[in-house]
């Protein structure tokens, strides 16, 4: 924990922040978008440090507290949880320190596999906003022409370049990152671009999607950010009904 201490934090906001980063890690797993192999970022504001959520071969549903990762921007480990259930380092950490020092307003960076956002970089198709909450993504969402895992800087790097300014990327045949620049703002766009992707791809069975016009557009994501602490306010409460201590 020294390095939260040289960072001025206290032994308890070290221990709410890594406990808030966990019930993410598990709103997102029972949401069914992150996967066996996703994990998710938190950098605490003001200084060098990301938590990460552990990778493969955890229940994500199931993630505790003490099985966060805690590195710095250059990819040290400070904290390496062990215990009852020692914890596989995330492959693709290099994500999220990458996308974290490029953009330092960003708190929070998820890298999912949700099914039908994967599934529609896989069919190569652009998103398209066709339901009011999908209107987030109004300044589109890139793809990353490459399915490979990220496991080097030059990849990290070439990853983060293509999600630019943006709230999310698809990563073609291999999932997505999303962002936010708080857990709460990066949960509602986690949420609403699968749920956008699903209805988009549903409805091509059935002759096709309708895009939501540049206006409605402008007027449905308005304010769009305004439902965050609600969102996870819900969500929260179905993890704590759970009974899964964290």
């Amino acid at each position: 924990m020294d390095l939260f201490t040289e960072s001025g934090l206290s032994v308890d906001d070290a221990w709410a922040l890594r406990r808030k980063l966990a019930v993410m890690c598990r709103i997102v797993g029972l949401q069914g978008s992150i996967g066996l192999f996703g994990h998710i970022s938190l950098r605490v504001p003001g200084t060098a440090i990301v938590l990460i959520t552990p990778g493969a071969g955890s229940e994500k549903t199931e993630v505790r507290a003490d099985e966060i990762f805690v590195f710095d921007l250059d990819g040290k480990i400070h904290y390496h949880p062990g215990g009852d259930r020692p914890m596989q380092t995330p492959a693709e950490w290099r994500i999220h320190t990458q996308i974290h020092r490029d953009r330092p307003e960003i708190g929070c960076v998820a890298h999912l596999h949700a099914p039908a956002s994967t599934l529609l970089g896989i069919a190569n198709k652009p998103y398209a906003p066709v339901y009011s909450r999908g209107a987030l993504f109004k300044d589109g969402v890139p793809t990353w022409n490459n399915p490979r895992l990220v496991l080097n800087d030059e990849m990290a790097v070439s990853l983060s370049h293509a999600l630019g300014n943006k709230l999310a990327c698809q990563m073609r045949g291999h999932g997505s990152v999303v962002v936010g620049d708080t857990l709460e703002r990066a949960l509602v766009a986690c949420t609403y671009m699968e749920e956008n992707v699903r209805f988009q791809l549903d409805a091509e069975s059935i002759g096709g999607a309708v895009p939501l016009t540049d206006a409605e557009i402008d007027d449905c994501g308005r304010g769009a950010f305004g439902i965050a602490q609600r969102l996870w306010d819900f969500w929260e409460r179905r993890v704590v009904k759970g009974g899964i201590p964290l």
